[in-house]
């Protein structure tokens, strides 16, 4: 693996600032919801956990 290829790979693996912020940023609008981690796939898409309240009715899929 090459100097090149290395900093491809770790550029990869980096989150976006901008999609880990909103994520922290997020709101539920049904409870009192908490953001938990935020990861990247290999695909470089970013997956944010949202932790929300038992009794929240997105959670259940009551609401959309």
């Amino acid at each position: 693996m090459n100097r090149r290829e290395r900093r491809a790979m770790a550029k990869r693996a980096r989150l976006d600032p901008r999609a880990v912020e909103y994520a922290r940023s997020y709101k539920c609008p049904d409870c009192d919801s908490v953001s938990g981690e935020v990861t990247r796939d290999e695909h470089g898409v970013h997956h944010a956990t949202i932790l929300h309240d038992p009794t929240c009715p997105r959670l259940k899929g009551i609401t959309t």
